[in-house]
């Protein structure tokens, strides 16, 4: 087992399991602005680089390429309909607590408000020591930045360092920034590049996280 001191989670898709309120909340704005609505599987594959990605990715094919009214209207959108049907995943809360005595923080490229939002929500914001968004900075993953950040403000070698995330863009933040990766494959990202991206460890359910770590 591997002795670490501070856990960097991604939210969507590795913590909690926000598919079907974003999926729902791109569809309103899509339908507010006119255009063919997308399925859930389509949406998911679009998800994981923030809001602009999101949105550019869902009007490909329209005709349509006003991404900052898109925009707009998903976060107008997800703002009210956040917490419909958004939960963390199982032995989500379980585990954070499981770590509590280590340092604990999320780097997502969400957001931050959303986040703050959702974790308030859910009564689980008080374990999170720090929580990263995707405008928190000028940069996103997989730009290690906001991790190293993290390891800065929390004076935390690599090798103490662990990056946990359901896509390749999360293990190539935790590469970058030279600390050890964990590739969950319940999550939104693609399984074929999250197993190209090639994590130290790839677990099928957050609770595995206590049989490999200390």
């Amino acid at each position: 087992m591997k002795n670490i001191s501070l856990i960097v989670y991604d939210f969507d898709g590795t913590l909690v399991d926000t598919l079907a309120d974003i999926a729902d909340s791109v569809n309103l704005a899509l339908a507010e602005m006119e255009l063919t609505t997308l399925s859930r599987e389509t949406i998911r594959g679009n998800v994981g680089s923030g809001v602009v990605n999101l949105m550019t990715q869902s009007l490909k094919g329209s005709g349509c390429n006003d991404t900052d009214t898109a925009v707009s209207l998903f976060r107008k959108h997800y703002n009210n309909h956040l917490l419909d049907q958004t939960d963390f995943y199982p032995n989500g809360r379980e585990i954070v607590e499981h770590f509590s005595h280590k340092t604990n923080a999320i780097l997502s490229n969400k957001p931050v408000a959303f986040i703050e939002k959702i974790l308030s929500a859910l009564e689980f914001r008080e374990p999170f020591d720090s929580v990263l968004g995707g405008d928190s900075l000028d940069v996103q993953k997989p730009d290690p930045r906001g991790l190293q950040l993290l390891m800065n403000e929390f004076n935390c070698p690599d090798q103490k360092v662990l990056m946990v995330g359901d896509s390749a863009v999360d293990i190539e933040t935790g590469k970058q920034a030279g600390v050890t990766t964990c590739g969950v494959t319940y999550g939104l990202g693609d399984l074929g590049s999250l197993h190209n991206s090639k994590p130290d460890y790839l677990i099928d359910d957050l609770s595995q996280l206590k049989l490999l770590f200390i």
